[in-house]
């Protein structure tokens, strides 16, 4: 008995069907602890201000005396905007794909409605509604009106936005105040982070660094830049120790450093209309605050998308809508560096 030549056999492919890869968005650390989240907003919210009392204690007279009247009350306004996406999809786009292994009896391609291939698209829909979040919260500016994916940020104004119209102009860097650091260019020196750091630190004021709980937000490049300057310490045993075990928790002055990523990504790809920058490379920038001094106003859940199949469109549709807005509890209490003045 002969066997075949099997030189010919096609080979033998093994189709995983359970498993799913998603391309990667800069999403970054859990950076909303150090924010003040207000989780029900509905409209327009003030929250009081109380003025902070100083110089009230006289020395004792035996009578009556004025008393003072310096306290101010004013009051913080959030003002939230709603937004929402939705997102249709159309079943058969997977018939043939490797997924269609998982849709009913393998031939029911236009309702994907109790498959697992649902799951699978909602962990999708989830990553890509967080990522335009995060993007919107700290570059969004609801002054914009033109100029390339402007409808991308024109929601509401971000932390950007909200820091540039309450703080004073020395809280407000950008690299006229930089020793070492060009307009126009990336960040090319390891110092140049710890540079940018320690010019937000020195514009701090000292309610700021009196308050405690600080948190430095940092683009990728600067984050970058500061771990080399810290590789290449002059003290070899630090220094050695650093290039071998990495920087597990990155801080300046004891004060955590978190990255943003997902701000390199962004500005690289819409300079024009990111408020701060005016080339692709001028991706640098940093908020330097304290914990609760931003506020958060949403009443985003995660738990909270439509989802329902279109008999008539043949597609299966997934919707979240949510209310969002951003204020900045007292203008003593953050310091912004950009590349360009804020406008």
């Amino acid at each position: 008995m002969a066997f075949p030549n099997t030189n010919n056999l096609p080979a033998f492919t093994q189709m995983d069907a359970n498993q799913s890869i998603i391309s990667p968005l800069f999403l970054g650390q859990d950076y909303m602890e150090y924010m003040n989240v207000l989780p029900d907003i509905k409209g327009v919210t003030k929250i009081d201000h109380l003025g902070s009392l100083s110089k009230i204690t006289k020395a004792f007279t035996a009578g009556a005396f004025a008393g003072e009247t310096t306290g101010t009350f004013s009051g913080v306004t959030i003002t939230p905007a709603r937004v929402e996406a939705e997102i249709e999809f159309y079943s058969n786009s997977l018939f043939g794909k490797v997924k269609a292994q998982l849709m009913k009896g393998n031939f029911e391609f236009d309702n994907i409605d109790g498959t697992a291939v649902k799951n699978v698209l909602i962990d999708l829909i989830a990553q890509g509604i967080k990522a335009d979040f995060n993007r919107q919260l700290f570059l969004g500016n609801a002054a914009l009106t033109t100029g390339g994916d402007y409808l991308d940020y024109n929601s509401y104004d971000g932390i950007f936005e909200v820091c540039k119209d309450t703080l004073a102009a020395a809280q407000k860097l950008d690299v006229t105040d930089i020793a070492g650091v060009a307009d126009g260019e990336a960040l090319g020196e390891a110092a140049d982070g710890v540079t940018i750091l320690q010019a937000m630190y020195d514009a701090a004021t000292p309610e700021l660094l009196s308050a405690g709980n600080h948190v430095f937000f940092v683009s990728g490049d600067i984050y970058d830049r500061y771990t080399e300057y810290l590789e290449g310490t002059g003290y070899a045993a630090a220094g050695h120790s650093v290039l071998v075990n990495g920087i597990p928790n990155l801080t300046f002055r004891g004060i955590p450093v978190m990255v943003r990523r997902d701000w390199d990504v962004a500005i690289a790809s819409d300079f024009a209309i990111i408020n701060g920058a005016s080339a692709a490379v001028e991706t640098h920038r940093a908020i330097l605050t304290t914990r609760d001094a931003i506020i958060v106003g949403t009443d985003f859940s995660e738990s909270a998308m439509e989802q329902w199949y279109s008999q008539d469109n043949k597609s299966y549709r997934f919707r979240v809508s949510y209310m969002c807005g951003v204020a900045l509890a007292d203008a003593k209490l953050a310091v912004v560096y950009t590349a360009d003045a804020l406008a």
